[in-house]
């Protein structure tokens, strides 16, 4: 996983959109999983595209691999992610 990180870092470097644009960029792939899971459950209006689960997790992979490409664009620091992450799900885990 820390390979795929330091790959992700690394295009994300390269990356010309800017922190707007990669904001709206995570937008529309957030709505496109929601259209994907809405798709996947059959939902009246959204059953036409006949998205499957395969579909939904491309879906989720692109909306991690956006999320994490803007966050590298403002990180300050290596240990800033694992940091974030450790204190993020301490919190989520106190509310479950």
């Amino acid at each position: 996983m820390e390979q795929l990180l330091r790959q992700i870092k690394l295009l994300s470097e390269k990356e010309p959109k800017t922190l707007e644009q990669m904001a709206l960029k995570l937008s529309e792939e957030v709505g496109e999983t929601s259209q994907a899971v809405l798709s996947y459950l059959k939902v009246n209006g959204s059953e036409y595209k006949q998205l499957g689960i395969h579909e939904v997790k491309e879906e989720c992979v692109d909306v991690i691999l956006v999320t994490l490409a803007l966050f590298y664009k403002v990180a300050e620091n290596e240990n800033e992610l694992q940091e974030l992450i450790i204190r993020k799900m301490d919190k989520w885990q106190r509310k479950i």
